[in-house]
């Protein structure tokens, strides 16, 4: 008899073992899920935060402005000044709707709004070369090894720069891009607060490059 009970007794301590292991498995699985679950809340907060700011800080440019996402995604910020006594806004919308029509879907809009004096004109592009087609200028935006094959030279010393892409221009503009700028060319002035930003100044036929 005491044989039996003590086997019960083993018996019952294994089933006790087993169901205290399930329940710590149980319970790790679901911290993992959760902390899963904040990691991922985090990440997304953190990409519509980015948005939020990337938007804000195209709203506050007071010049047209190109800017060069790590996915070398190219968005303009077009600032012109605006008088409603020579062209009034009905007018300029159903011109920029028809040119980006006539894009064949590789422009798009992302917004024309006019405010003091000004209209400012938001547009995403599919590539540099669209960019330069759209507004009738020079425009490249690739890898340097990329640029040079097309038969773009750079001199020697923005080459050891370091840099691994490069954006030209012959407009005057400022060019926002993803990483730091290591090099220009041209009239270009790095801004003071970001050197992720410059300011190009270029007259007829001239032609301003950074390196980053």
């Amino acid at each position: 008899m005491a044989q039996a009970d003590n086997s019960y007794n083993r018996n019952r301590r294994r089933k006790k073992r087993r169901k205290k292991k399930s329940r710590v498995i149980l319970a790790r699985l679901v911290f993992a899920l959760a902390v899963l679950l904040i990691i991922t809340l985090i990440l997304v907060g953190g990409y519509k935060l980015y948005g939020f700011v990337s938007d804000k800080i195209s709203s506050d440019v007071k010049v047209t402005t190109v800017t060069v996402g790590r996915s070398d995604t190219i968005k303009e910020t077009i600032i012109e000044e605006f008088n409603p006594g020579f062209y009034d806004e009905e007018s300029l919308e159903n011109d920029v709707d028809s040119k980006i029509k006539a894009s064949g879907g590789k422009v798009r809009s992302e917004g024309l709004t006019f405010s003091n004096g000004t209209v400012a004109l938001k547009l995403e592009y599919d590539s540099d070369d669209d960019m330069a087609e759209f507004n009738d200028v020079i425009f490249y935006s690739d890898t340097i090894d990329n640029l040079v094959s097309q038969g773009v030279s750079f001199d020697s010393e923005a080459i050891k720069s370091g840099g691994t892409h490069a954006v030209i221009v012959s407009e005057s503009m400022d060019i926002k891009v993803p990483k730091k700028i290591l090099y220009t060319g041209g009239a270009v002035v790095i801004d003071d607060e970001d050197q992720k930003l410059a300011h190009c100044t270029t007259d007829e036929g001239e032609i301003a490059f950074i390196i980053y």
